[in-house]
């Protein structure tokens, strides 16, 4: 099995058994200003490579990926982080490139939120919000067991909701995702999210942005909160290596406005959750079985 993880700052590959026992992992950086088709190869040569490290000489059975984006036949809707991401019809390019037939994408808060309500921090809860913060800002919705697709695949996408209430109406605005997530934190401060959390503590404008940050997080976050009713939100991605800073505000606001505060966690797998999740999409891709999370169509499948 090999799963792929195609984010805005990195690319994971796992290889797993076909019962799903990882076996081994690797990690390549990603160059936003090189382009959608540059950062495609780079995660396949690194995917390749260690396949030929782990299972030398053996062709994937099933490839599962998660990426940013709403993965579609045809291209990947909401994925600006890359540009020209949006024309890579990623499960075909997969195929082609493995020569694999058993091909399945989603989208990675949605396959992380599916790791973590079947393997992770919310099996057994429901429902339950996954809330994922790393370069963008999104989360997933888990009820009955399932992560919420929406209409379009596109429900827990929170980087794109409003600011305000002045924002209403208006086609050109700021949003969420400017403010509360690493690729914002960046564009603000000129600096990587994770030196601005580490030099914060010394700096009033890193750490004003920090406040702000967490106060826009805890807002919406707390709104959510009181529209699911979730019994535990699990919170992963890569600030969560900061959570000393944002775990406090957001509890205490939880506990102030939301009539039934929810447990709040860290997930079991904060850092890869989506690729622990598309090394599962290859084991159902695999088994003929499917999760009901936001994906394209296998390749070679009848399913519509």
């Amino acid at each position: 099995m090999l799963g792929l993880d195609f984010g805005g700052s990195k690319i994971a590959a796992a290889v797993a058994s076909m019962d799903g026992r990882w076996i081994g992992d690797a990690v390549v950086a990603t160059d936003p200003s090189l382009g959608a088709r540059p950062n495609l190869a780079r995660g396949i040569e690194a995917a390749r490579d260690l396949l030929a490290e782990l299972a030398p000489g053996e062709a994937p059975a099933a490839v599962g990926a998660a990426t940013f984006g709403i993965p579609g036949a045809h291209g990947i809707g909401l994925a600006p982080a890359i540009d020209g991401w949006e024309r890579i019809a990623l499960a075909r390019e997969l195929s082609e490139a493995f020569d694999c037939s058993r091909v399945r994408v989603a989208t990675d808060v949605k396959a992380g939120a599916a790791a973590e309500a079947r393997l992770g921090a919310l099996a057994g809860h429901d429902p339950a919000l996954y809330v994922n913060l790393g370069t963008g800002l999104a989360v997933a919705l888990v009820v009955g067991g399932e992560v919420v697709l929406g209409a379009n695949g596109a429900a827990g996408e929170i980087g794109y909701s409003l600011l305000s209430v002045e924002d209403v109406g208006l086609r050109t605005r700021d949003v969420l995702e400017d403010r509360a997530s690493g690729m914002g934190l960046a564009a603000a401060s000129g600096t990587p999210a994770a030196v601005v959390f580490e030099r914060s503590s010394d700096n009033a404008r890193l750490a004003t942005l920090v406040d702000e940050l967490v106060r826009h997080l805890c807002f919406h976050v707390v709104n959510l909160a009181i529209a699911l009713d979730p019994s535990r939100i699990a919170v992963g991605g890569g600030m969560v290596r900061s959570w000393g800073r944002i775990e406090g505000p957001l509890l205490q606001a939880l506990d102030a406005a939301v009539p039934y505060p929810p447990e709040l966690v860290v997930g079991a797998f904060p850092f890869d959750a989506a690729l622990v999740g598309a090394v599962s999409l290859a084991v159902e891709a695999a088994d003929g079985s499917w999760a009901g999370i936001a994906s394209a169509p296998a390749i070679g499948s009848t399913s519509k």
